[in-house]
C-alpha cells in the first residue's frame, strides 16, 4: 500500500473512534449562566416557586439566588438581597472572601478601619478584597455579585 493510501485509511479508521469518545466531553462542556431580570426580581422578592433561599437575620430578610459555581467551588455569583437594616463587622481576619457587587437598589456604607466612608447605591458597583476591616451598614439594597477565595470554596 502506498504511504499516502496508508495514512487515509488510518485517518476513516481512527476518525469515528475519536469523534465517539470526545461525544462524553462535549456533554459536560461548561456553558454561560444567565439571570434574567425578571427572575431576580421574583426570587428576592421571595415568591414561591423561586430558586431564591430566603432566612431572616436581625429582622430584616435575606434572600440570596446563587447563579453559578466554578468546578473547584472558589468562584461564585448570583444575586443578593436584604430587605431592611443590615450592620456587619469585619475585624480579626477581615472580609471572609474578594467580592465585586453591583447594586440594584438600595446601598450600603462601607466604613475602613481607619474611619475612610464609602458611599454606594443603586447603580453603583464596588469591590470588597478578602482581609477588608471595617463595617458595612444598609437599610436594605439589592446586588449582583462575584466571589472569589484562592484558600477555600465558597458557599
Amino acid at each position: 500500500m502506498r504511504p499516502i493510501a496508508s495514512l487515509a485509511l488510518f485517518v476513516a479508521l481512527a476518525l469515528p473512534a475519536t469523534v465517539a469518545q470526545a461525544e462524553p466531553a462535549a456533554a459536560s462542556i461548561s456553558k454561560p449562566a444567565k439571570l434574567a431580570s425578571s427572575a431576580v426580581t421574583a426570587a428576592l422578592a421571595g415568591r414561591a416557586g423561586s430558586a431564591a433561599n430566603h432566612s431572616e437575620a436581625e429582622g430584616a430578610t435575606v434572600s440570596d439566588l446563587p447563579q453559578l459555581h466554578s468546578a473547584d467551588r472558589k468562584f461564585m455569583s448570583g444575586a443578593y438581597a436584604v430587605s431592611g437594616p443590615n450592620h456587619e463587622s469585619y475585624t480579626g481576619e477581615g472580609y471572609p472572601v474578594n467580592e465585586f457587587m453591583l447594586f440594584l437598589k438600595g446601598g450600603v456604607t462601607l466604613t475602613s478601619a481607619d474611619g475612610t466612608k464609602l458611599e454606594v447605591k443603586a447603580g453603583d458597583s464596588v469591590s470588597i478584597p478578602k482581609g477588608w476591616l471595617g463595617s458595612w451598614d444598609s437599610k436594605g439594597y439589592q446586588k449582583f455579585y462575584v466571589v472569589y477565595d484562592p484558600d477555600k470554596p465558597v458557599e
